[in-house]
C-alpha cells in the first residue's frame, strides 16, 4: 500500500481523491486476459528489438553509444504509449467496521427494593465478590437488588460495561411496567487530562426501582426491534406479572441467534416471612361514627396457621426521645393461607375524640420469621376525626318519594340535625326536622347555620334573585355543601326561570337547551328501568364507596335498581367528577353519556347534581335500607368535608381518590380565592408534597385556561406511605392561610405477591433463547459469552485513470524532445 502510495505521487497523481483509511490498488483497465498477455508481451518486445535494429543501422558514422540511447529513449516512448493504452488506473477498498448493539435490560420494578437474607449458598458468595464483604457481613448487611445492579456497573473499576461496549454499541434500557431507554455518557477524563484505562467505559446512570409491574417479555421484543442487536443481558429477579408471553419472545430470540445472558438477583428460596404490606384508612372521619381501618397481611414460606394481629392507637410520648405510645383497641385471630400470599383484614373503630389520630396494625411475630421488623408499617397511618355534629337543611317542592324516604333517614340519624322546608306544606302546619322551620332561611344569619343544603326538585315561585346570591355565597365563600335534584314537575321551571338563572353556575353540569330536552323528555316513556352505568375510574369516590375492595364495590352498584326518569342534563363541566352515566344509547348527545350523577366545586364549597330521583328505591337492597343509607350519608359528609378543611374560606385541594399504588400519576387540583374571596388570579401557585421521613418536595400548581381560581398539577406516586399536599396563601397581613389533602400511596399488588428469585424461569428462558444463565459470581464468563458479531465491510471504488496528469504528459514530452535532440546534434535527422 505504502509503494503504490509513493508511485502516484511521482506520477502526480491527486492523492486528496483517496481516503486516507482506505486500501489502494494499482491496475490497468484494459489488460488482455489470458493469451492476450502473451502476445502483447510479444509485440511490446518485438517492437523494442525492431527499433533497436533500425538504430543500429541508421548512419553507421555517427557513434555507437548514441545510437544505443536513441534506440532506448525511442522504446521508452513505445512502452509508455502502450501503458496508456492499457488504462493505468487505481481504485481503493473503503473499510467499514459494523458495531452491533449489545442491549443491557435493567429490572426498575418495584420488586427490586426487596432486600434478601440468601439463604441459597450460591447467592450469597455472588453478593459477598459483588460488595467486596465477607458471606457472613453480606446477610447482616442486606442491600437491595437494585443496589446490585448498581455494584455491577463499579465492579472492577466499571470493567462490565467498558467491556460490553468492546464488543458493540451499548443499549441500556431500564423496565417495568413501561420501558425506558436510559442516556449514557462516557466518563471525563482524570485531573491531568489523562484517559485512564477506566475512563474509556460509560458512564451509567444509578438505577431506581419503582416501577408498579414487571414487563420482561416486552423489554426483550424491545430489545430484539433493534436489527443490529447481537445479545440482551437481563439483570432481573424473574418475576415477571404481565400478561406478554416469554416463551414467544425466547424463541424469537433463538430465531434470530442473539442469545439472551440472564444474571438473576435476589434469593431463590423463599423467605419465611410475615409482612403487614399495608394499611388505609381514610384521610377524614366522623366522631363517634364507625370506620375501618384495612391492612393486608403478606406471608411466605409459612404453613397454614393462625396469629395474632393488633389494631394500635399510637400517639408521641411527652418525652421526645421515647417511643410512640401504643395503646391497643382490638385484637383478630387471621388464619394463614396454606401456600402463602395475601389476606385483606379489616378493624372497625369508632373515634370519640376529634382532632388528628394515628393508628397502625402489628402482627405478633412467628417462629422462623426472617424479618420481624416489617411486622408493622414502617409508619402509622394519620386520620383526622372531624366533629359529628352536620346541620343539613333540605328544600323541597313537594313531598314526593324521595323527599319522604330522606327525611325518614336523617331524622334517624344521631349525626344529623335535619331542618325541612316542604313547599307545599299548608299554611299552620308544621315543618319537620330535629330543628323545625318557621320560614325559609333567607338571611345570611340563618342560611349560613347550615353545613348542608339539599335541594329536591323545589319550586322556583318562591326564590328571588336575591336568594340564589345568597345560596351562591354560602357555596362559594362560606364553604357550604349542595346538592340539586331536579324533579319531572320543577325541574324544567326552576332552571329556565330567568331571575334564577345564575344558579346554574353552582351546578357541576352543563344544560343546553333546556326547552328543546324537557320537549323531548315529553315525548320518552319511563316504563323501564336502565342500568346505573358506573364510572369504574370514580367507584373509590367517597359517595361511591360501599366496600373497601373497589371490585366488590363495583359489584354492588351495578345490582342496585336502575333508572326511571331523569333531568336532560347535557354533560359535566370541565372538572367536574362524573360517577354514574346513563346507559340509554338513545339519550347520547355528541357521543357524550347523560350525566345522572356528578360531583363538583363552586368556589370553596362542594356540589352534586342527582339527575333522577329513584334512589329511594334502593332501600330494598340489603339490611335496613343500607346502601340507600350508606349512599346518602357519605354524599352528606363528602359535601360538609369541604368546609372542614384548613383555610376552607380561601380553597380546597383535592385528589380523585384517597389512595394509589406506587407508578399512578395522581392529578391534584386546587380552587383558590384572593382574601376577598374572589378567584385567584395568578399564573402559577407554589405548593408542597410531603412524605413521611422525606425531604418536602415543591409542586407547582397551573392555572387551567379559562377557569378562574381552578389550578392543577400532577404528581407520580413513588413511595409508600401518607402523602400530604400543602399550599400556603398569603393574606392580606402578614400570616398565611394552610389548606391542605391528603393520600395514600401503597406497594403495587402485582409486585408484592411473588417476590423471590424466579431462577428456574430465568434458566428456562435463557436456555429457550439459546443464551445462559449466570449467578453474581460469574460476570467474567458472562463477558466472555458474548458473541463477537464485528463486522468489516469493504466496499470497492470505481477505477480512477492515473495516465491523464501533467507529469505523464511532461515525461512523454521529455522523451521525444530528448531523441530529437540528440538526433539534431548528431546530425541523423
Amino acid at each position: 500500500m505504502l509503494a503504490n502510495a509513493t508511485i502516484l505521487r511521482w506520477l502526480g497523481f491527486d492523492a486528496e481523491r483517496i481516503p486516507d483509511d482506505a486500501e489502494v490498488e494499482l491496475h490497468f483497465t484494459h489488460l488482455p486476459e489470458s493469451w492476450g498477455v502473451f502476445v502483447l508481451l510479444g509485440l511490446a518486445g518485438g517492437l523494442i528489438y525492431l527499433t533497436h535494429q533500425l538504430y543500429q543501422r541508421d548512419r553507421a558514422d555517427s557513434p555507437g553509444w548514441v545510437r544505443l540511447i536513441l534506440a532506448s529513449v525511442r522504446s521508452l516512448s513505445f512502452l509508455l504509449l502502450i501503458a496508456i493504452l492499457l488504462g493505468p488506473a487505481v481504485s481503493y477498498n473503503k473499510v467499514r467496521t459494523i458495531r452491533p448493539v449489545v442491549t443491557v435490560l435493567r429490572d426498575a420494578s418495584d420488586s427490586m427494593n426487596e432486600t434478601d437474607v440468601y439463604d441459597d449458598p450460591r447467592s450469597a458468595v455472588g453478593v459477598s465478590q459483588l460488595t467486596g464483604q465477607n458471606v457472613d457481613v453480606a446477610k447482616q448487611t442486606p442491600v437491595s437488588r437494585a443496589a446490585l445492579v448498581n455494584h455491577i456497573a463499579q465492579w472492577d473499576d466499571g470493567r462490565f460495561y467498558r467491556e460490553i461496549e468492546q464488543q458493540g454499541r451499548l443499549r441500556l434500557i431500564d423496565f417495568a411496567d413501561r420501558i425506558t431507554d436510559v442516556p449514557t455518557t462516557t466518563k471525563p477524563a482524570d485531573e491531568n487530562g489523562e484517559e485512564t484505562e477506566a475512563a474509556l467505559g460509560p458512564e451509567i446512570p444509578e438505577l431506581t426501582a419503582s416501577g408498579s409491574g414487571t414487563d420482561l417479555a416486552r423489554a426483550i421484543s424491545t430489545s430484539l426491534s433493534e436489527r443490529l442487536t447481537s445479545s440482551v443481558l437481563v439483570l432481573t429477579d424473574g418475576q415477571h406479572n404481565a400478561q406478554s408471553d416469554l416463551t414467544t419472545v425466547a424463541a424469537q430470540a433463538k430465531e434470530r441467534q442473539v442469545p439472551l445472558l440472564v444474571v438473576g438477583l435476589g434469593d431463590p428460596e423463599r423467605p419465611t416471612n410475615l409482612q403487614v404490606a399495608e394499611i388505609y384508612a381514610d384521610p377524614q372521619v366522623w366522631k363517634n361514627d364507625p370506620f375501618e381501618i384495612q391492612a393486608t397481611l403478606r406471608s411466605q414460606g409459612l404453613d397454614a396457621s393462625t396469629v395474632e394481629v393488633s389494631l394500635l392507637e399510637v400517639t408521641p410520648p411527652e418525652d421526645a426521645d421515647q417511643p410512640l405510645e401504643e395503646k391497643v383497641l382490638e385484637v383478630k385471630e387471621v388464619t394463614l393461607p396454606e401456600d402463602g400470599g395475601q389476606v385483606r383484614l379489616s378493624f372497625t373503630h369508632r373515634p370519640e375524640m376529634e382532632g388528628l389520630r394515628s393508628y397502625t396494625v402489628k402482627a405478633t411475630p412467628l417462629e422462623n420469621e426472617t424479618n420481624t421488623e416489617d411486622n408493622q408499617p414502617p409508619a402509622p397511618v394519620r386520620v383526622k376525626v372531624l366533629d359529628d355534629h352536620a346541620r343539613v337543611l333540605i328544600l323541597a317542592g313537594g313531598p314526593n318519594w324521595e323527599y319522604r324516604a330522606l327525611t325518614r333517614l336523617f331524622m334517624r340519624e344521631d349525626n344529623v340535625n335535619l331542618s325541612c322546608w316542604l313547599q307545599s306544606l299548608d299554611n299552620g302546619r308544621q315543618q319537620q326536622g330535629n330543628t323545625p322551620l318557621d320560614q325559609l332561611p333567607v338571611t345570611r344569619d340563618q342560611l349560613f347555620e347550615f353545613d348542608v343544603v339539599v335541594m329536591i326538585d323545589p319550586d322556583p315561585r318562591e326564590f328571588s334573585a336575591a336568594w340564589i346570591d345568597l345560596l351562591k355565597s354560602f357555596v362559594g365563600d362560606h364553604a357550604g355543601g349542595l346538592l340539586y335534584m331536579p324533579g319531572p314537575v320543577f325541574g324544567g321551571p326552576f332552571l329556565t326561570e330567568p331571575r334564577l338563572e345564575e344558579f346554574n353556575d353552582l351546578l357541576p353540569v352543563t344544560l343546553g337547551d333546556i326547552g328543546s330536552l324537557e320537549v323531548s323528555s315529553l315525548l320518552t316513556t319511563f316504563n323501564r328501568p336502565w342500568s346505573l352505568g358506573i364510572v369504574t375510574a370514580n367507584v373509590d369516590q367517597p359517595i361511591m364507596r360501599f366496600y373497601s375492595d373497589t371490585e366488590e364495590t363495583l359489584d354492588r352498584w351495578k345490582r342496585l335498581p336502575g333508572i326511571f326518569w331523569s333531568f336532560p342534563a347535557a354533560s359535566a363541566k370541565p372538572a367536574a367528577r362524573v360517577l354514574i352515566e346513563h346507559t340509554d344509547p338513545g339519550l347520547r348527545r355528541n357521543d357524550v353519556a347523560r350525566p345522572p350523577l356528578v360531583t363538583g366545586s363552586y368556589g370553596s364549597g362542594r356540589t352534586t347534581y342527582l339527575g333522577f330521583d329513584g334512589t329511594w328505591r334502593w332501600r330494598t337492597p340489603g339490611l335496613d335500607a343500607e346502601f340507600f343509607k350508606r349512599f346518602w350519608v357519605q354524599t352528606t359528609r363528602y359535601l360538609i368535608e369541604g368546609r372542614t378543611l384548613a383555610g376552607k374560606r380561601r380553597g380546597v385541594v383535592e385528589t380523585s381518590r384517597y389512595r394509589y399504588e406506587i407508578g399512578d400519576r395522581i392529578r391534584i387540583t386546587a380552587r383558590l380565592r384572593q382574601p376577598n374571596y374572589e378567584p385567584l388570579e395568578e399564573e402559577t401557585i407554589a405548593g408542597r408534597l410531603q412524605v413521611p421521613g422525606e425531604e418536602s418536595e415543591e409542586l407547582t400548581f397551573t392555572l387551567v385556561p379559562n377557569s378562574p381560581g381552578l389550578y392543577e398539577t400532577t404528581v407520580t406516586a413513588a413511595a409508600q406511605g401518607l402523602h400530604t399536599i400543602t399550599i400556603d396563601l398569603p393574606t392580606e397581613g402578614a400570616e398565611e392561610v394552610e389548606i391542605d389533602t391528603s393520600f395514600s400511596v401503597i406497594l403495587p399488588i402485582r409486585e408484592t405477591q411473588a417476590t423471590w428469585l424466579n431462577k428456574a424461569g430465568l434458566v428456562e428462558l435463557a436456555d429457550a433463547s439459546g443464551g445462559q444463565y449466570f449467578e453474581l459470581d460469574q460476570l467474567d464468563q458472562l463477558l466472555q459469552a458474548i458473541p463477537n458479531r464485528i463486522r468489516r465491510l469493504e466496499t470497492p471504488s470505481a477505477s480512477i485513470p492515473i495516465w491523464d496528469t501533467l507529469r505523464v504528459f511532461l515525461l512523454l514530452v521529455g522523451l521525444l524532445g530528448i531523441e530529437w535532440a540528440l538526433r539534431k546534434r548528431f546530425k541523423m535527422l
